[in-house]
């Protein structure tokens, strides 16, 4: 061998045990990269699109996660996304392994459902609520960026049928991805039938209204909607555009769409979601009137979820829950939502009516109608200085007459003040 050649060996060599070490030092509840072997399809910046997964115990139970994360809709707004956000548009900074998520956890303390299944995660790089189809990056003088999320998801499922999935499919999404999978649900289902494989959905804060903003000079998102799907190519399910033919774009909304769905679907939704709130214009409500604008998109998203079979609804001013391990302590009368999610995975499993009689109703829907009443609510900060918002202010700020409740229950209105979330909740319940 001459030295050239030893010398590049040893590179080589190196090159190969350096990786090796890194791949043997992933945390172990990490999900490994897989780039698409189809290499036409990319993020928006051109980089390849891949996904993360870990193979489990349970052969024959696979949940994939489409990840959310907003999206653009313009030159601009796809200008200002990859300014302030290019890891969402990009893949080139991707790590060759990820820690799991809440749901794609195999610890069966954080994930008492799955932690024994197949678990993949689809990163979100192509800001198209997983609808687009413009795989050209220079298809359109509007921007120079690539919307390929349809053709992404549809690839992944593809190799996954290659290297062995079988059985039931779970399809996950939050946000963005809650959007995606329930574009998504119908056309999986059809296409995974021939091979044997069972399919359901799971919609975590994707279940958008087109309401008309509060602040003036605020785009509708009625408009923006219409733009993103003209600038992604949008592929919304042709049942829904059969009948929004003339404004298909109204398909990503899930009350809109929800109809035309003809899987099991699970919709988790926060009756206050902060996405919407902010989408209409409400970011940081702090007077009366901001808070009765709060409690209108409330009624609103209560009212949208009135012909939804299985529902999830804490009335809490939060946004996303299945990644995050307060998951787990999340519930609505008395009932968690893994609990909750269980008993629906058994129902449409198995069936029976004994399955059913034991589980929890379906739709579990928030009966105080005010915002944080559930004390299983994520803590509510103030965006401006981060430190968590003294549930009797909050109250105060919305309206409740915080001296009259305190005298009703024969308390100083300073004590009261004072009281931790815990002790609150329980004494103002009946005065609310």
């Amino acid at each position: 061998m001459t030295a050239s050649g030893r010398r590049s060996y040893w590179l080589t060599w190196t090159l190969c045990a350096l990786v090796a070490a890194c791949e043997s030092a992933a945390p172990p509840d990490s999900l490994r990269l897989v780039w698409l072997s189809n290499t036409t399809l990319i993020c928006n910046d051109g980089s390849p699109a891949g996904y993360y997964i870990r193979r489990g115990s349970n052969n024959h139970h696979w949940v994939v996660y489409l990840e959310g994360g907003g999206y653009c809709w313009d030159k601009a707004s796809c200008d200002a996304r990859w300014r302030r956000r290019p890891s969402l548009m990009s893949s080139t900074r991707w790590p060759r392994a990820r820690r799991a998520p809440a749901l794609l956890s195999s610890d069966p303390q954080a994930n008492p459902i799955w932690h024994a299944s197949n678990h993949v995660l689809l990163p979100y790089c192509s800001s198209d609520m997983w609808a687009g189809t413009r795989t050209n990056r220079h298809s359109s003088s509007n921007s120079s960026f690539a919307f390929a999320g349809c053709y992404i998801v549809r690839s992944v499922l593809d190799e996954l049928l290659k290297i062995g999935l079988a059985g039931r499919l779970l399809l996950v999404g939050s946000s963005a991805g809650g959007t995606g999978v329930m574009l998504h649900v119908d056309a999986a289902r059809r296409s995974l039938r021939a091979h044997g494989i069972r399919v359901a959905a799971i919609a975590d804060s994707g279940w958008f209204l087109d309401r008309p903003p509060k602040a003036r000079r605020a785009s509708s998102a009625d408009a923006i909607a219409r733009l993103g799907h003209s600038l992604w190519s949008g592929s919304p399910p042709n049942s829904c555009v059969r009948e929004y033919r003339d404004k298909p774009w109204l398909c990503y909304f899930g009350y809109r769409l929800y109809p035309h769905i003809r899987t099991p679907l699970f919709v988790f939704q926060y009756l206050f979601d902060s996405a919407q709130l902010t989408a209409e214009g409400v970011r940081a409500p702090r007077t009366r009137a901001q808070w009765d604008a709060v409690h209108e998109t409330g009624s609103a998203i209560r009212a949208s979820l009135k012909r939804v079979r299985f529902t999830f609804a804490p009335a809490c001013i939060a946004h996303g829950a299945l990644a995050r391990p307060e998951w787990l302590a999340i519930n609505v009368s008395g009932v968690s939502l893994p609990r909750a999610i269980s008993c629906w995975e058994r129902r449409f499993s198995n069936g029976s009516r004994r399955v059913r009689a034991r589980c929890a109703p379906r739709r579990l829907i928030e009966r105080c109608s005010w915002p944080q009443c559930n004390g299983s609510c994520p803590r509510l900060r103030d965006p401006r200085t981060g430190e968590e918002v003294a549930l009797a202010a909050l109250l105060q700020s919305f309206g409740l007459d915080v001296r009259g409740a305190a005298a009703a229950m024969g308390l100083d209105a300073r004590a009261l003040s004072r009281m931790s979330r815990a002790e609150l909740l329980p004494l103002l319940a009946p005065h609310t």
